[in-house]
């Protein structure tokens, strides 16, 4: 189960805002998964609807689930935009309201990495997954930008300000860790390290924004005393800026693509 605290945060940013610049992490995770007309599909913690629709159109039979109900309006509202169906239901990574064996592919872009504990997570992808199917995901990697983003926050939090997990997040994107939590679990598994570019006029424009659209980013924010918030600020600029590529007006966020068949 998400601590409550995140779960929250999740609710409160403007993921309608943040979701376009993850379409191309979308479709490479449907391509990785070999998504085929009639496949039985789940997309787990499937946000605002990037990766069901994506299914969706490639002809899949689509199930996309979240524990955010917001995020859930919002991925309804953009199905019919689309023009697909998809079957939008709430519920949670480690304890996912399906049956044995009822898909052809278990997909997440992200979302899984929040389900704690992640060995229930890892367990519950597996477990509604049918033998021959696939299981995909994609993380971000520890040693891309938003771990180290997320690092320096918290040496400006008090202890009793950070997130409740067993294990970090980001740990879902070392391809060693993976292989450990999948174990028997699965016949084979396959990793591919891939880069989003998140369009940015600047480190700065970059933080402006992760500022106003990240719930999670802007729950932990608001507990940085007011006083050490210009430090910070300077602190995560000169963080992101290795990270901003000139030739493209766009922010490197490194990510792990996991395939794995039972």
């Amino acid at each position: 189960m998400q601590d409550p605290q995140v779960a929250d945060a999740w609710a409160n940013g403007s993921y309608e805002q943040i979701a376009p610049n993850y379409l191309s992490v979308a479709g490479h995770l449907v391509e990785w998964a070999a998504v085929e007309d009639d496949d039985a599909v789940l997309d787990v913690g499937c946000g605002t609807g990037s990766v069901a629709i994506t299914a969706a159109h490639r002809g899949a039979d689509v199930t996309g689930v979240d524990l955010t109900p917001s995020m859930l309006a919002e991925a309804r509202e953009n199905a019919d935009v689309a023009g697909v169906d998809v079957d939008w239901q709430e519920g949670d990574a480690v304890d996912l309201p399906f049956e044995e064996n009822s898909f052809d592919a278990t997909v997440s872009s992200l979302g899984h990495m929040y389900g704690d504990p992640p060995e229930a997570a890892a367990r519950e992808l597996v477990r509604v997954t049918r033998p021959g199917g696939c299981v995909a995901f994609t993380a971000w990697t520890p040693t891309g930008l938003y771990p180290f983003m997320a690092g320096v926050v918290t040496t400006y939090l008090d202890p009793a300000d950070l997130p409740d997990y067993s294990d970090p997040p980001f740990l879902w994107g070392d391809s060693d860790v993976v292989r450990d939590r999948l174990a028997d679990r699965v016949a084979d598994v396959a990793f591919e390290t891939e880069t989003a570019f998140y369009p940015a006029l600047s480190p700065e424009h970059f933080w402006r924004e992760v500022t106003a659209t990240s719930g999670v980013f802007a729950t932990f924010l608001a507990a940085v005393p007011e006083e050490d918030r210009p430090a910070l600020r300077e602190e995560m600029v000169d963080t992101i800026r290795p990270y901003f590529d000139e030739r493209r007006n766009a922010v490197e966020l490194e990510y792990l693509l996991t395939t794995a068949t039972l």
